[in-house]
């Protein structure tokens, strides 16, 4: 009788608060909500758990939000997590809200199937109790959708989520009425229409377009209706209307439907034109594009933290690509130094919110298993009073209790120490596997395709991307009638050495056009690099001027790797054996000279050659690179056909292993 009471007091709100208590609680953590002050509502929530005001769940739930809006993703993750665990039967109202968030959060990260992993079990949870009429378990289902459509192929969807999701909004509508049920609707529309078109799934964004322009139409003839928000829904159609049609190849129908959208006042919103340019950049409109992404500045300054990794991956990048391939080169480079500056603080700040989050969640882990204890404690005690007339058989139990406490001690201490381990090696690829894929949409967008042949030279490059961070570089302009070129990487292969790279390459396109001698052009990089601090990675360059008329090579080599002659035989090209190892903070480079004969050719490349791997782990190295330099010259003299040469000897040496390094050969020939 007495456990029974027990349980009874520890359900509901909290084990030791009465009804009004929990109002109040409930009533202080929404005003902190409110008001946007997230580490008073992690505080608050702490003491409201501890006085018994909220549950467990409840508590994790707001811990969970509060932890989302500050950017700290995966401490969000681990209490959205815990309130699902922790939820009673009794609560599925917090039940349904963590797993809507969970969900959410794992689907914008695309990690769809970890997401499908725990949002299908929610929602039958959900539907086993019926609890399945909220707005929270309607998202639920649209997630569950969008993690099916992203995890299928191209084509229809195979989901039902959204079908499902659709119905229950029909029948909310159709039971109550309200401008909420409405409001609910259409936004789940507008995730779904947006799913359907990011995965490219057009026929089947169509139908859901449709859907959503006869809804929004009935919301319109509702009296009362918000003007603004009518208008921000109506945009919202327009656009998404417009990227499905350019989709579908109807390209004229989706122009016109652009024009509508930009008779609307959201249009005319920073919001509105960067929303806009869902549509510009998939219509090709790159001028366009580039005009509204001036407006994106003025969004993300207002975020006192700076940008994040995931604002420079997902707009700052998106900006730089629209000026570029709108030909504002000057725009592009701008934007380029922007997204080195933001990068480098962007990391350090994601690297301090790790140490957080892996702190606060060893130590909420740590205070489970202190309240598990506790809570043990407590039931041995009231156990005790009940059964006092049994002391000796309780005293069996208890001792057995004890020896269960420590094995589950000890048992969440490995277990916490695995979890602490999976956490930092799971961050740690997550920022390894975005470094990686910034580095290499750097240079997507800034290395030259090809490089100019100027009148009495024949040239052919060749660059293969590794699989680790983007570290090569090279460029080459002709100027009054010389060709201008560099070649260069970074000494280190990590993000700070990519950024100084991208440097590197920018200030070469600022600083050589006005220089005439190849020491000079790195003297002013080293300096401009110096004065900026970025000098804390070396970067190795080369950089040539050849005068086709004379076969005069004046060059500066600061660290990159030896070019070579070919002529009859292999040769490297003459090095000051003082020359600094690179771009890092040295103060002086000097410029040597010597002739190229008619015929003869200049191959320059990076360390990624050298450094290519079989499966063995095993370099190909200098030695091996010169033999397969002399071979592939024998078997075919032509630039084009000698790349293509060294390109296929370094491919039977690896055997398709997979090589971290980036590889960059280019081979003039006077």
């Amino acid at each position: 009788m007495v456990t029974m009471t027990a349980v009874l007091m520890m359900t509901g709100c909290g084990n030791k608060a009465s009804k009004e208590q929990c109002e109040r609680a409930n009533q202080l953590v929404e005003s902190a909500q409110r008001a946007r002050n997230y580490s008073q509502l992690m505080q608050l929530t702490d003491s409201l758990e501890n006085e018994g005001s909220l549950t467990p769940a409840k508590a994790c739930y707001w811990r969970g939000y509060a932890s989302d809006r500050m950017n700290k993703k995966r401490m969000a993750e681990f209490y959205w997590k815990t309130s699902l665990e922790a939820a009673t039967d009794e609560e599925m109202d917090i039940y349904a809200k963590s797993a809507s968030r969970l969900a959410n959060l794992l689907t914008v990260r695309g990690e769809y199937k970890t997401a499908l992993e725990s949002a299908i079990p929610a929602a039958k949870r959900l539907e086993d109790l019926k609890c399945d009429s909220t707005s929270d378990y309607i998202n639920l289902l649209i997630y569950i959708g969008c993690c099916q459509a992203g995890l299928g192929t191209d084509g229809e969807a195979t989901s039902d989520g959204f079908d499902r999701a659709y119905k229950k909004h029909i029948e909310n509508i159709e039971n109550n009425h309200t401008d909420a049920a409405y409001k609910d609707a259409i936004a789940g529309l507008i995730n779904i229409a947006y799913a359907c078109n990011t995965t490219k799934k057009y026929r089947e964004a169509n139908d859901w377009i449709t859907k959503f322009g006869e809804l929004l139409n009935q919301y319109q003839q509702r009296p009362g209706t918000d003007a603004n928000y009518v208008d921000k829904q109506v945009a919202r159609f327009n656009i998404y209307k417009a990227i499905m049609l350019n989709g579908l190849g109807k390209e004229e129908e989706a122009r016109k439907v652009y024009d509508e959208y930009q008779e609307t006042e959201y249009s005319k919103t920073p919001e509105g034109r960067i929303t806009a340019n869902d549509y510009l950049t998939a219509a090709n409109r790159w001028e366009e594009a580039a005009v509204n992404y001036r407006s994106l500045d003025a969004i993300l300054d207002n975020q006192q933290a700076g940008y994040s990794i995931d604002d420079i991956e997902n707009q700052v990048l998106k900006k730089y690509q629209a000026n570029l391939k709108a030909g504002r080169r000057d725009s592009a480079i701008a934007v380029s130094m922007q997204i080195s500056d933001a990068l480098g603080k962007a990391l350090a700040r994601e690297k301090q919110i790790y140490a957080e989050e892996q702190s606060t969640i060893v130590r909420e882990v740590e205070d489970m298993i202190a309240n598990q204890a506790k809570e043990d404690h407590q039931r041995q005690l009231g156990m005790w009073g009940v059964i006092g007339v049994l002391l000796l058989c309780f005293l069996g139990y208890a001792l057995y209790r004890r020896y269960s406490n420590q094995q589950l001690k000890v048992a969440h201490e490995n277990l916490k120490a695995d979890y602490g381990q999976l956490e930092e090696l799971t961050a740690a690829k997550e920022r390894r596997a975005t470094e990686i894929r910034i580095s290499h949409q750097l240079q997507d967008d800034m290395l030259p395709k090809v490089l100019p042949s100027p009148d009495g030279l024949v040239l052919d490059t060749l660059f293969v991307q590794g699989t680790g961070i983007g570290s090569d570089l090279y460029d080459g302009f002709e100027s009054d009638g010389k060709f201008v070129f560099c070649i260069g990487s970074t000494k280190e292969k990590d993000a700070v050495s990519a950024i100084a790279a991208n440097r590197v390459l920018t200030l070469f396109r600022t600083t050589a056009p006005s220089a005439s001698d190849p020491a000079a052009i790195i003297t002013a990089i080293n300096e401009a690099m110096t004065r900026k601090n970025d000098c804390r990675k070396a970067v190795a360059l080369f950089v040539g001027i050849i005068d086709p008329s004379t076969g005069l090579l004046t060059y500066c080599n600061a660290g990159n790797t030896t070019p070579l002659q070919l002529g009859e035989e292999v040769s490297l090209l003459p090095s000051d054996e003082n020359s600094p190892v690179g771009i890092d903070g040295a103060s002086y480079y000097t410029s040597q000279q010597t002739e190229l004969a008619k015929g003869s050719k200049l191959f320059v490349y990076t360390d990624g050659l050298a450094l290519s791997e079989n499966g063995e782990g095993k370099q190909i190295g200098e030695k091996k690179v010169r033999g397969a330099a002399l071979q592939s010259l024998k078997l075919n003299p032509q630039p084009k056909a000698f790349i293509q040469n060294m390109h296929e000897a370094i491919a039977t040496y690896t055997g398709g292993t997979p090589q971290t390094n980036d590889i960059t050969m280019i081979l003039i020939a006077t």
